[in-house]
């Protein structure tokens, strides 16, 4: 259980109100100010120290820093000290926290969506010049949408660990129901699998742990071809017909009883019902699945991996997350150029591999999939590749800096539709009106 709270920290964050950091100027720099900056870095002969904030899997974190300092950092003099924040709602938090307080690390990781807010409060340098003085070829990380690494045009991020949201197949269990391995193609087929599951064991095939609206964006986008935001994020499209057919689609699996729904903060029930020998399939990140698997193995069990299902059009998409690893505005020009070749060590093939290989995250570079390291990891567990061709559904995830105060609305307010039996459209509707409230302070 230990293990498995431990992968609800990697796994799960409490939605947080992203802090609005007062002391901190808006807006890039000015073209003379950037003109006079170094962007690339000169080894001397003192070493020079760099801070290094971590969030989630904080143990490969220190590895990887561990191998940097024995390797191109001894060769370049640079020296990276590592320091743990907690989740990523826990590192937004710290890092706004340390903007105002001039105290921010040289570089540091968090989600994916925050590259905006940060880039927008002049936390974060733009990499693109450090990427064009250093000749960087930033190509081989070009994989799924890149959205998130960028704000107004420019590359403010580099990508550390990507994940999608997939379907888990109890491969042992629908096999004994008659039912393929590869699990259900469409929501139409989802139905008919919970329902066979049901009518054989009595007990819900499918546990729905909507605590952070991750999943549910996969839901929406693929069920219907409906996303949480509109395209230029001031309105929501939480109570369009798309978004209704959805919620009501899940009432009903509910009220049948093939699904249960769980309260936005019961981890501990939805990590024991993976291990249950009657939940079917599971709606979660790819970035458990060596855990997943591992656990199904010492039950004697099977985990396969299976596509987001699609909609009755075909429609499928899926949000990307993970984290990026950004390059904070503080220091001397030479320390933002060392921090900046420990953040492209960082991305390269070999580290992503190893990254991808010890946590069950995708990698963030295609040749990764070259490395020794990837091809054995691929060939123990082939769900990777599943997740990697769903990579050609993705969509990017809503950078609008409260949408962290909106997914803990949302979650909250789906879920008594759910729990409390309410009526799904007028319940939308209210949602609605209160979402594009948040959105209008913006």
């Amino acid at each position: 259980m230990k293990a498995l709270k431990r992968m609800g920290i990697i796994l799960l964050g409490c939605a947080l109100v992203l802090s609005v950091v007062t002391g901190c100027s808006k807006g890039k720099k000015s073209a003379s100010g950037a003109d006079k900056k170094v962007y690339t870095y000169t080894r001397g002969e003192t070493p020079v120290e760099l801070t290094f904030w971590t969030s989630t899997v904080d143990d490969v974190n220190a590895e990887l820093v561990k191998n940097f300092n024995e390797t191109k950092g001894k060769e370049l003099n640079i020296h990276v000290n590592v320091e743990f924040q907690g989740s990523y709602w826990d590192m937004q938090k710290k890092i706004n926290a340390a903007a105002v307080a001039g105290t921010l690390p040289n570089a540091f990781i968090d989600e994916v969506s925050m590259t905006r807010g940060f880039a927008e409060n002049n936390i974060i340098e733009d990499l693109s010049p450090f990427i064009d003085a250093n000749n960087i070829d930033t190509q081989d990380f070009e994989i799924g949408d890149q959205g998130n690494l960028y704000y107004e045009g420019d590359r403010y991020a580099y990508p550390h660990m990507r994940s999608v949201p997939v379907m888990y197949v109890n491969k042992l269990l629908v096999e004994k129901l008659g039912l393929s391995a590869e699990g259900p193609k469409t929501f139409d087929e989802l139905e008919t699998y919970l329902q066979t599951c049901y009518s054989v064991t009595g007990q819900p095939g499918m546990y729905i742990f909507n605590y952070d609206l991750w999943v549910m964006e996969a839901l929406l986008h693929s069920f219907s071809d409906v996303s949480v935001l509109n395209e230029d994020e001031t309105k929501t499209n939480i109570n369009s017909d798309g978004a209704v057919a959805l919620v009501e689609y899940m009432d009903r699996l509910q009220e049948k009883g093939y699904i249960k729904i769980l309260n936005i903060t019961d981890s501990d029930s939805f990590y024991a019902a993976l291990a249950k020998p009657t939940t079917a399939l599971t709606f979660t990140s790819i970035g458990g699945y060596i855990v997943f698997s591992n656990m199904a193995k010492q039950a004697n069990g099977v985990i396969n991996v299976s596509m987001i299902p699609s909609g009755t059009e075909g429609t499928r998409g899926v949000p990307v997350g993970g984290s990026n690893t950004f390059l904070s505005n503080t220091g001397s020009d030479n320390e933002k150029a060392a921090a900046f070749q420990f953040l492209t060590w960082l991305t390269a093939p070999a580290q992503s591999a190893y990254a991808s290989a010890k946590t069950g995250y995708l990698p963030t570079s295609v040749k990764a999939y070259d490395e020794d390291i990837m091809k054995q990891t691929v060939a123990a567990y082939p769900g990777f590749k599943v997740a990697f061709d769903e990579l050609q559904y993705c969509k990017m995830r809503p950078t609008i800096g409260s949408y962290h105060e909106i997914e803990d609305l949302m979650c909250s307010k789906i879920n008594q539709i759910w729990l409390d039996n309410l009526p799904v459209k007028e319940s939308l509707d209210k949602l609605a009106a209160d979402v594009d409230d948040i959105l209008s302070r913006d």
